[in-house]
């Protein structure tokens, strides 16, 4: 007798020292799957912000495009005015030239001439006439001189006001080129962060999945002193439904697109949902489908709060995404069927509320509805 139980004390001190363990791996993979998700919402805020980078570039591009044809246009409008400008220097020379034939003419020695026109009259009809014809040649030279100011003034403001308008734009295009510049420098920094983070979560799912594997491996460990322990032995016959007030599955076992990650994968149990009617199937109960010992009954990276029972002969169940709070069972513990274990929540990383359930054969994955009488 002090045999036997010196040999029980020392397995009893190994699942211990087991447990132990599994509460350190717990607490790694949550650290690790936090990391991630930290991770994983950085990578989605940097994706944002690229987004509206690439419009401000795609905006910046539009503007650049509109200011090339601005500028093509008002250069086209530059020459047309020196044109323009070049025509009416023209048209000033003739009226300029017009001006000194007439005075050579008429008035060879200046302005007193006037009035020897005038004095030399043959008669008061005759002075009259030859008034009013100074008249018209005196109005008809103001006229073409100021005609020759108005074109001069008029073209080269319109020239020198359009150069004006063209070198703003040219400075406005070289800005917009240094802005997109500066766009585009942005968006490669936010890359390489992207690139960077991508990289950091693959060694953090690296490490993840070490320590999943650890943690199953614990529970193999865990599993085989108890069953020194226990002798366990699977009772044969069916299960007992997981979740009495709902028997609808939302998702079956077997390949899948998964709902998170968009990626085709083994789906390893069945997904529990509410049943038609009911909104939500929050904080619904949960119970052992079969008799046995509870392996595990904490955190685990993927599953959330998670219980996996022993039931003997290699058979295992698994019940994942159990709510923070709804964890009613310790590992160690003896359950029977039907007994109320948890409660159904959306812990680790659900699309909502249900709960995942496994069947394991020796570690390996089956198709839960085998178990149950009516599949």
């Amino acid at each position: 007798e002090v045999s036997a139980e010196s040999e029980w004390q020392k397995i009893d001190k190994k699942l211990q020292e087991i447990k132990a363990e599994k509460q350190e791996a717990a607490q790694r993979s949550k650290s690790l799957n936090k990391q991630i998700d930290n991770i994983e919402d950085e990578q989605r805020k940097i994706e944002d912000e690229v987004a509206v980078i690439e419009n401000n570039i795609e905006q910046t591009e539009n503007k650049l495009f509109s200011l090339e044809k601005e500028i093509s246009t008002t250069t086209e409008d530059v020459k047309a005015a020196a044109e323009e400008l070049e025509q009416a220097e023209q048209r000033v020379e003739k009226r300029d030239e017009l001006l000194k034939t007439r005075v050579r003419l008429m008035y060879r020695n200046g302005s007193v001439k006037y009035l020897e026109v005038l004095i030399g009259a043959n008669s008061f009809a005759d002075f009259l006439q030859r008034f009013s014809v100074l008249q018209k040649i005196i109005h008809s030279d103001k006229k073409i001189l100021g005609d020759n100011i108005t074109d001069r003034n008029i073209i080269a403001d319109k020239k020198q006001e359009i150069e004006v308008q063209l070198a703003k734009l040219e400075d406005l295009y070289s800005e917009t080129e240094n802005v997109k510049a500066s766009l585009v420098a942005q968006k490669k920094n936010q890359l390489v962060r992207i690139a960077s983070l991508e990289e950091t979560a693959q060694d953090l799912n690296e490490a993840k999945k070490e320590e999943e594997e650890f943690l199953t491996a614990l529970a193999i460990a865990e599993s085989a002193l108890q069953k020194q322990q226990n002798d366990l032995k699977y009772s044969g016959g069916f299960f007992t439904w997981p979740v009495p007030s709902s028997k609808r599955i939302t998702s079956p076992f077997g390949m899948r697109i998964h709902p998170v990650t968009g990626v085709k994968a083994m789906h390893s149990g069945i997904d529990i949902g509410h049943a038609p009617g009911k909104s939500t199937l929050y904080g619904a109960d949960i119970v052992a489908a079969q008799n046995g010992v509870v392996l595990v009954a904490q955190y685990v990276n993927g599953y959330g709060n998670t219980i996996i029972i022993n039931h003997g002969g290699g058979i295992w169940t698994l019940y994942g995404h159990i709510r923070q709070g709804g964890l009613f069972v310790k590992t160690g513990q003896t359950v029977k069927k039907g007994q109320k274990i948890a409660e159904v929540g959306s812990t680790g990383r659900p699309t909502g509320p249900h709960l995942h359930f496994e069947v394991r054969e020796n570690q390996v994955p089956v198709n839960p509805l085998k178990y149950f009488e009516n599949k």
